[in-house]
C-alpha cells in the first residue's frame, strides 16, 4: 500500500509512518521536521520528505512576527500547495486536519486516493463553544474554523483517539461511518512503572500547556487552599504561574526526561475543559500514577482498558469540590504503593505505538475494501 502522511512537525504521525513503514507499506512522511531528527524517532532515510529548508523562511516569520497567527496561515498554504502539486502517487493520503485542505482533493482527483484527516480534539465548533466559556481565552481566528470545517467535508474519514471527541462530532451530524477511533500509543522505551522518588518529591504532577483550555485556573484556586505541593512541567501558554511555595514550574523537557519527573510525585492531575486525549495520560498510567482527569481528556477511554478501573478517577463536574475529592482519592491509593508502581499489566501491549499501528493498520485494510 503507498501511503502519504501530511504533517507539519512531529505529532503522533510521525510514530504512525514509522508503524505503518515496519508493517511494510510504501510510505512517505512530509513535514518540516529535519530528516536526520526523523530518522533518531526511527523512521527510514527514504521515508521521510523533509520541507525543512523550503519552510524556513515562513517558521522564521513566526518568531519574527508581531502577528503569529497570519505566519501560521502562510506555512499552512505553503504545505498543502506543496503537497497539492508534488505529492507522489498514494492509495491512502493521511493528513492533518486544519493545515492540510487542497491536497485532500487533489490526493482525490490525481490518484482516486482515500484520504483521512487526522484530528486531535472535539470538533472544532464544540473546542470553540467550550473555549467561548472562558472570558480570558482569545477565540479562534474563523480562518482556521472555517479551514476545519471544510476538511472535515473533503476527507472520506476523519481520525480521532477518543470516545468524548467521537461524540462532538455526531451531534454536529457527522455520521460514525465516518470517524475512525483509535487510541494514540506512548513510547515504552521511555515509559515503564516508577518508584516514588526518595529524594525531593511532589504530592501532585501536572505535565503540558500552563493555560485556560487545561483549566489551570482552577488548580491555582485549589493550590491557594491546601498545603499539598504540586509540580508542573511544560510551557507557559496564557496563564501566569503563581508564586507559592507549595508550587513549582518547570520548563518543557525532552520526552526521554519525563519519566524523571513522574518519578517525583505521587499522582497525576489534568483537569482540562476540552482535549482529544492527552498523551501525558498514557505516560503516567504506564508510569503508575494514579490519575484525575476530567471528562474531557480522554481519560475515561483509558481508565475502560483498565481490568481495575480505581486507578483512573474521572471527575464529575469541573468544580473545586470535585477536583478536592478527586485528589483525596487517589492519594489515599497511592499511599498504599510500594516499591515500583504498576496497576497497568496487560495494558501495556495495547498502547504502545506498535499496536496503534496495527490497528490503524487493520482499518486501512477494512476501508479499502469498502472503496
Amino acid at each position: 500500500m503507498r501511503i502519504n502522511i501530511g504533517a507539519s512537525h512531529r505529532f503522533h504521525l510521525l510514530d504512525l509512518a514509522k508503524e505503518l513503514e515496519t508493517l511494510g507499506h510504501d510510505v512517505r512522511f512530509y513535514s518540516y521536521v529535519p530528516t536526520k531528527r526523523a530518522i533518531k524517532y526511527g523512521l527510514k532515510k527514504e521515508s521521510s520528505f523533509s520541507l525543512f529548508f523550503i519552510m524556513l523562511p515562513f517558521l522564521g516569520l513566526i518568531k519574527l512576527s508581531k502577528k503569529p497567527s497570519f505566519s501560521l496561515k502562510l506555512i499552512n498554504w505553503a504545505l498543502d500547495s506543496y503537497l497539492s502539486f508534488f505529492m507522489k502517487p498514494c492509495d491512502v493520503y493521511i493528513a492533518l486536519g486544519t493545515v492540510y485542505k487542497k491536497s485532500f482533493v487533489s490526493a482525490k482527483k490525481k490518484y482516486n486516493a482515500v484520504t483521512i484527516l487526522e484530528w486531535g480534539s472535539k470538533h472544532i465548533e464544540e473546542q470553540q463553544r467550550i473555549l467561548s466559556l472562558i472570558p480570558n481565552v482569545v477565540q479562534q481566528d474563523k480562518y482556521f474554523i472555517n479551514r476545519s470545517l471544510t476538511g472535515y467535508k473533503l476527507a472520506d474519514y476523519i481520525a480521532i483517539a477518543s470516545d468524548h471527541v467521537k461524540q462532538s462530532f455526531i451531534e454536529r451530524g457527522i455520521s460514525e461511518h465516518k470517524l475512525i477511533q483509535n487510541p494514540y500509543g506512548v513510547d515504552l522505551s521511555m515509559f515503564a512503572p516508577t518508584e516514588l522518588s526518595s529524594e525531593k518529591n511532589y504530592d501532585i504532577i501536572m505535565v503540558g500547556g500552563w493555560s485556560y483550555r487545561k483549566g489551570c485556573d482552577l488548580l491555582i484556586e485549589y493550590f491557594k487552599e491546601t498545603e499539598l505541593t504540586f509540580l508542573h512541567v511544560g510551557p507557559i501558554v496564557d496563564l501566569s504561574f503563581p508564586d507559592r511555595n507549595n508550587m513549582t514550574h518547570v520548563d518543557s523537557v525532552d520526552q526521554k526526561k519525563l519519566i524523571d519527573y513522574y518519578k517525583k510525585a505521587k499522582i497525576f492531575v489534568l483537569v482540562s475543559r476540552e482535549e482529544g486525549l492527552a498523551m501525558v495520560q498514557s505516560q503516567a498510567l504506564v508510569c503508575g500514577l494514579p490519575i484525575v482527569c476530567t471528562k474531557d481528556t480522554g481519560g475515561r477511554d483509558l481508565r475502560n482498558i483498565l481490568k481495575d478501573k480505581k486507578w483512573i478517577i474521572e471527575m464529575e463536574n469541573f468544580t473545586f469540590q470535585d477536583l478536592d475529592k478527586g485528589i483525596k482519592e487517589a492519594l489515599s491509593l497511592a499511599q498504599n504503593q510500594t516499591g515500583f508502581r504498576s496497576y497497568s499489566t496487560g495494558v501495556s501491549s495495547y498502547l504502545n505505538w506498535k499496536a496503534y499501528g496495527e490497528r490503524y493498520n487493520k482499518n486501512l485494510e477494512q476501508i479499502l475494501k469498502l472503496n
